[in-house]
């Protein structure tokens, strides 16, 4: 079990430079820094690897089990507190990381919106969905009307 505890650490490290990178980029993107995110980037993919290899030898070590149960099951009191722990960190950095894609989405569409300005076009184009439920973009001016 100390091998799982130091393995648990580990992922909670990675996780905390990974949040630490995700709050850095937030920074980035407020401050429109862009230079700076393809460097973030690069740390964040670099961690994720990381991390990724660390859940793969954390997946094994429950012998295919629920690792939530198998911890829960081993009543080893360290062990449990540490992966309460490695999970919360895990959690914030889905939550910033998804704050970030927010935020990223939004500046795609002002740009999209600049653009269109840009090129002439008022407004974007229409977006529709058609009888097979795929979305349809079209720049007709007669769009939604119907006989």
């Amino acid at each position: 079990m100390t091998d799982l505890l130091s393995l648990l650490r580990d992922i909670q490290n990675y996780s905390q430079q990974l949040y630490d990178c995700l709050i850095l980029e937030k920074q980035m993107l407020d401050n429109n820094q862009l230079k700076k995110l393809a460097e973030i980037s690069s740390q964040k993919q670099t961690l994720l690897e990381q991390l990724d290899q660390l859940d793969k030898l954390r997946s094994a070590a429950a012998g295919g089990k629920n690792f939530k149960g198998f911890i829960a099951d081993s009543k080893d009191q360290p062990l449990i507190k540490q992966w309460n722990t490695t999970r919360k960190i895990i959690a914030s950095c889905q939550q910033q990381n998804e704050i970030n894609g927010r935020l990223i989405n939004k500046r795609s569409m002002i740009n999209q919106d600049i653009l269109s300005i840009l090129s002439g076009r008022d407004k974007q184009a229409d977006e529709t969905y058609n009888a097979h439920g795929n979305q349809v973009t079209s720049t007709s001016l007669f769009n939604g009307i119907k006989a």
